[in-house]
């Protein structure tokens, strides 16, 4: 999960995709616009009406692919909104373009309530993962192993896969894989913040385009990272707008 290494990830998903037969999504036309503003709309939508997040229920998704760093993270989300995440660094060399050494995290985090609704639709409505995920295709390149476990009052289960083409599914994992990605972007922020602030706006910037694109997601969690960015008055301003307009994006926590 060095930089960009979640968004390599989900352009292989595309890549699968169309090994598979299918037709991959259309990408969103570019433009001017702020990069917070939009994000691309929910593939599954539809399927998230009628129930949503269990108050005593228990979500974990967990990644793992040893030929990236961190090799490993585990997200886990409760019904209330609260979880927690983290990550291990493996074994593969690091090549990071900011030059920032790979490490590992672990935090509390949690995921605002329109979020929730939809992540915990999901889980019921695949039977709490008690189910075959993975495709079963054999031309699908190895995107790292993914596991998803779901612990409810009616309902436990767990399933794993490399790919899969069950669309829930796969907008889960994408889901996941945003607030890890926010995660990681995060703590390079403030590092950079702290020793190479010469690099910071184009951090943000790249930040910007991931939310953008829906490939970061659950930006409340990195809030006071950002909050300290735009207090300094001595980063440029540029820095400092972004950081707000990433903020100001934000969608507000929201327990039960």
């Amino acid at each position: 999960m060095q930089h960009r290494i979640l968004i390599a990830t989900c352009l292989a998903a595309f890549a699968a995709a169309s090994c598979a037969g299918q037709e991959p999504a259309a990408s969103p036309p570019s433009n001017d616009a702020p990069a917070t503003d939009t994000k691309p709309p929910d593939p599954v939508g539809p399927l998230f009406r009628g129930q949503g997040a269990v108050p005593s229920a228990t979500l974990t998704f967990k990644f793992e692919n040893p030929q990236l760093q961190p090799a490993r993270f585990e997200i886990t989300l409760h019904g209330d909104g609260t979880g927690h995440f983290v990550s291990h660094v493996g074994s593969a060399p690091p090549t990071d373009i900011a030059d920032l050494p790979p490490e590992g995290q672990e935090r509390d985090i949690i995921v605002s309530g329109a979020a929730r609704e939809r992540i915990f639709a999901v889980a019921q409505k695949e039977h709490g993962f008690a189910i075959k995920c993975d495709s079963g295709a054999k031309k699908i390149a190895y995107q790292g192993t993914k596991t998803l476990s779901y612990q409810g009052p009616d309902v436990t289960g767990s399933c794993t896969y490399n790919y899969s083409n069950d669309a829930k599914i796969e907008w889960l994992t994408t889901e996941m894989l945003g607030i890890a990605t926010t995660l990681e972007e995060g703590r390079r922020l403030t590092v950079e913040h702290a020793h190479g602030r010469l690099t910071l706006d184009g951090e943000l910037e790249t930040l910007e385009n991931l939310v953008h694109e829906g490939e970061a997601t659950e930006i409340e969690n990195i809030a006071p990272t950002l909050q300290s960015i735009i207090a300094d008055e001595s980063l440029i301003q540029r820095a400092r707008r972004r950081a707000q307009s990433l903020l100001d994006a934000a969608p507000l926590p929201s327990k039960n």
